[in-house]
């Protein structure tokens, strides 16, 4: 039975390393006739915007908090949105002292034609798919990730529970 089960794990291991070399060779592919823009570091910063910011721009300490990296490697990745026209970054004119991030009008216009190139990818990728397998997917989507995250949550809890004081609180 132990044998079975680390077969299938292996298994499932090898299964999401080709579903994820596969996807991120498709979305490369797809993304070869749309402009060049970083489209990664671009979309991850309109999704802070969207959850974080407010008025269409975030301030790099809270792009930084929210993307939990380094301010230094933050300010970098903008570096190379700035130098490419897609994201501009000014002093903010109520705190002088904070700096805020917004994407430019051509950054927005390269979102969007990124979008529909990877729209029309994974829409052609469905459409090799039968309706019942679609279906099939539909239904057990996220009962894998649902099952990683309660097993993730119980671990970390189990490990800060082990006869250890609390971290970093007062007694």
């Amino acid at each position: 039975m132990a044998e079975e089960v680390a077969f299938e794990l292996r298994g499932l291991i090898h299964y999401i390393g080709r579903l994820r070399e596969a996807s991120a060779r498709g979305v490369r592919a797809a993304l070869a006739d749309a402009p060049k823009c970083r489209f990664g570091m671009l979309e991850r910063l309109q999704f802070a915007i969207e959850q974080y910011g407010k008025e269409g721009t975030i301030y790099v300490s809270d792009l930084a908090r929210a993307a939990k990296k380094p301010l230094p490697a933050v300010s970098r990745a903008l570096r190379l949105l700035e130098q490419d026209g897609m994201a501009e970054r000014q002093t903010d004119p109520h705190d002088r002292r904070k700096t805020l991030v917004r994407i430019t009008p051509a950054g927005q216009q390269a979102i969007q034609a990124c979008e529909a190139s990877l729209n029309a990818y994974f829409a052609r990728v469905m459409a090799r798919l039968e309706p019942e397998q679609l279906a099939r997917m539909g239904e057990l989507r996220d009962v894998l990730l649902a099952a990683l995250e309660a097993e993730t949550a119980a671990t970390q809890k189990a490990a800060h529970t082990k006869e250890d004081p609390d971290y970093g609180e007062d007694f």
